[in-house]
């Protein structure tokens, strides 16, 4: 075989695996678009959108020293992509002296947290837990703090009656929301937090079966009201099992069971992001209907290249974006680890000092911003 027919059998192997890559790139750039109530499985590319941006970049850099036309179709992809960095990964250079500032009489120190029920069930074999995030809202002190996973006991012993201590710890009027309770003592929810008065509680709960919510809260800071979103959008629901699966993917114990299990994680993707779809569908014609500046948290267990941060970020800020650093990563568990908790606020407003608090607390980590009121 000749070096020129050898160097010709090279480039269409490589060209066969760049028009892969970049159906892949394609389809992961219109998961943001295309609702996964129509076509699913664009969702499972979505996912895959940062190592696929980066094959497309080796592909692009191949063809680029080769000085060959086939790289324009790469660039343009690649190009495209790039958009959707700062949804993932930023690079923050603010002034740091500004950026450090707490709250002040013209803004609202806000924070979203998922505390995975206070630890009641000990996932963390540390009875600590719960006290340890007390201490942590304690120091951290915010104006308006929206709670996932939220649970509260009527019972007499002090240790299960979350919504009296944090009432009185964060000296703050509260909304809470249950959906479900048992014993009659014991309620499973959402709560907001706010040291402001408010004026009006509203919650809407999604058509689905399931613990799924929001809530809304208007709140008044002098002369401005603002409305509030909490809301935890439908889980993927792994289990113990589709954890140890993944984890075993390749393994001799595992391979002759791989069809089944990998067809029942696909099946929970493939129901949690239909789910997910109609949910925001739904806050995102309450948020638009808002008659005042609007501020979202939440965790929507979807990245930031998925259908439900498109639509919400369609018309919010996200102050991750804005101010934050790093990766960004907000899921402490086990895969998939991505950002999948926010704070989104009016256009009308501004942020800054954007944090995760790497605390292990819960299996999600802390989020919070300063919100400047105009």
């Amino acid at each position: 075989m000749s070096k020129a027919h050898k160097s010709s059998w090279i480039n269409k192997v490589m060209w066969f695996f760049s028009i892969v890559a970049m159906l892949g790139l394609l389809f992961s750039l219109l998961a943001a678009y295309v609702s996964p109530s129509s076509i699913w499985w664009l969702a499972l590319f979505g996912l895959a959108f940062g190592p696929l941006l980066l094959v497309n970049s080796l592909f692009l850099i191949y063809w680029a020293l080769l000085r060959n036309k086939k790289g324009f179709i790469i660039l343009v992809l690649v190009l495209v992509g790039l958009t959707r960095i700062p949804g993932m990964f930023r690079l923050h250079f603010g002034n740091s002296k500004q950026e450090t500032e707490s709250a002040d009489s013209k803004s609202i120190k806000v924070m979203s947290f998922n505390v995975r029920l206070f630890n009641l069930y000990n996932w963390f074999h540390n009875t600590e837990t719960r006290n340890m995030i007390f201490e942590f809202l304690k120091k951290e002190s915010p104006d308006v703090v929206c709670f996932q996973e939220f649970y509260s006991s009527d019972r007499k012993d002090p240790g299960y009656r979350n919504e009296d201590t944090l009432r009185k710890l964060l000296k703050a009027y509260s909304h809470i929301e249950y959906t479900l309770s048992l014993r009659k003592t014991d309620h499973w929810g959402i709560a907001t937090y706010s040291k402001y008065p408010i004026i009006n509680k509203q919650s809407v709960h999604f058509q689905e079966r399931g613990g799924n919510i929001f809530i809304y809260t208007d709140i008044v800071k002098g002369k401005d009201t603002i409305r509030v979103f909490n809301t935890h959008l439908e889980s993927v629901r792994f289990k113990w099992e589709d954890y140890k699966f993944i984890e075993n993917l390749g393994n001799d114990e595992v391979k002759q069971d791989e069809f089944e299990g990998g067809m029942k994680i696909l099946r929970r993707l493939k129901r949690a992001y239909v789910k997910r779809a109609n949910q925001v569908n739904v806050l995102h014609d309450t948020i638009h209907s808002s008659p005042y500046p609007v501020l979202l948290c939440g965790d929507f267990n979807d990245t930031p290249s998925s259908f439900a941060y498109s639509i919400l970020a369609d018309d919010l800020k996200d102050a991750f974006k804005e101010s934050g650093s790093g990766f960004g990563t907000t899921y402490a568990g086990p895969f998939p680890s991505f950002r999948i908790d926010y704070i989104f606020h009016d256009k009308r407003l501004k942020s800054r000092n954007f944090q995760t608090h790497k605390a292990d607390l819960s299996d999600h980590y802390a989020i919070s911003c300063v919100v400047q009121v105009p």
